[in-house]
């Protein structure tokens, strides 16, 4: 959305991804009708984060990566390496931040309040959802 909104400003962009070229129309589930799902899109084993994961490069390790994991830590990164990184495996549900979500230290005293609300955002919610 932030490059798409540059260049209708009559910016110059350039967005650089990892990984090979492929063609989602024949390798990934993304396109494909709910009603397609196994499952109704739950994960697999073979499909970790369900059948929309369009995922094709990539997983927790990448070969010749110098990403580690600090021992003892249960953090764990998944990297795909393909055009959307990781916005590939979303799993299609991306639900809207509520009023509570940006004052989690105001609300229960942990984290940090964002310096915007929700009201500063519900334009650009409105819009993408068009």
């Amino acid at each position: 959305m932030a490059a798409y909104s540059l260049t209708k400003a009559g910016l110059r962009c350039i967005l650089l991804e990892a990984g090979r070229d492929y063609d989602p129309q024949a390798e990934v589930n993304m396109f494909a009708p709910e009603s397609d799902a196994p499952l109704r899109g739950a994960a697999t084993p073979d499909k970790p984060f369900g059948y929309f994961d369009a995922t094709v490069g990539g997983g927790w390790q990448v070969d010749g990566e110098p990403y580690t994991q600090r021992e003892g830590s249960d953090f764990r990164w998944y990297r795909p390496r393909m055009l959307g990184g990781r916005t590939n495996h979303w799993g299609r549900h991306v639900p809207r931040f509520g009023p509570y979500d940006f004052k989690p230290f105001s609300r229960d005293g942990l984290g940090v309040d964002w310096p915007i609300g929700y009201d500063d955002v519900a334009p650009f919610y409105d819009r993408v959802e068009r």
